[in-house]
């Protein structure tokens, strides 16, 4: 036996198949071909960002232009990911452009079968097509770390047409969105816990000097407000 077989062999068990749990001797090779149908950008939810996502937008100077849809989503599992999070519906089913109440933010738990905010449903078109996340590049091809694995529920799956290049292309960024992905799940609640602990000294720091700048009179005005409002519960209290 050759050195070769046993290569050749590993990459056989790597290779997609294009129905999970199928069986070694049954699996069929993956074939993929996009057919414009556009159910993964209706019903993506939200779309895990990587480092590289980050790094071709700012080579490319277009970050502005997903700031508004980027946002944190902690996970079930507790996992925290960078996301392009979907914008709310109304019961109407019409895009909120912005919330009513800016201190109001719907839970992207609710937005998990939502489409991708930078879809255009008339023109049935990406508006970032060229800076698109590592996830629509792969799709519908995703990898573990050991395998790959395909979501059957896209209608391009089994198609004819895809070339050989366009095959090692996809498994390429398949492999790469993994080990990206990886890198922001191990940055980003470090990054978190710094960027929360800074906003927070900064804003008593705020504070502070905002109280040094009050009058005495100001000052007195406040503490008078303070011992009124602890008065309150300390009458709620006697009266139970």
């Amino acid at each position: 036996m050759s050195e070769e077989e046993p290569k050749k062999d590993e990459e056989e068990k790597n290779e997609p198949s294009q129905e999970k749990g199928e069986s070694e001797k049954t699996k069929k090779k993956f074939t993929f071909k996009c057919q414009r149908e556009d159910k993964c950008c209706l019903h993506m939810g939200p779309i895990p960002l990587t480092m590289w996502d980050l790094e071709l937008w700012a080579r490319n100077n277009v970050v502005a232009n997903f700031l508004p849809y980027i946002d944190i989503y902690q996970k079930p599992d507790g996992i925290l990911d960078l996301v392009l999070k979907p914008l709310p519906l109304s019961k109407e089913g019409e895009e909120k452009s912005t919330p009513p109440d800016p201190f109001t933010d719907t839970p992207i738990s609710e937005l998990l079968d939502v489409k991708c905010p930078l879809y255009n449903v008339d023109q049935k078109k990406c508006l970032v097509y060229e800076n698109r996340p590592l996830r629509c590049r792969n799709y519908p091809l995703e990898f573990d770390g050991k395998h790959f694995s395909v979501d059957v529920d896209c209608p391009g799956v089994g198609q004819e047409g895809m070339t050989k290049e366009e095959l090692a292309n996809m498994r390429e960024n398949a492999k790469k969105e993994f080990y990206e992905l990886t890198r922001m799940r191990i940055a980003l609640p470090v990054l978190n816990q710094i960027i929360s602990g800074n906003f927070m000294k900064s804003l008593m720091k705020q504070q502070m000097e905002a109280m040094n700048k009050m009058s005495d009179e100001d000052k007195q005005k406040l503490d008078e407000i303070f011992k009124k409002q602890e008065q309150v519960p300390n009458q709620e209290a006697e009266n139970d």
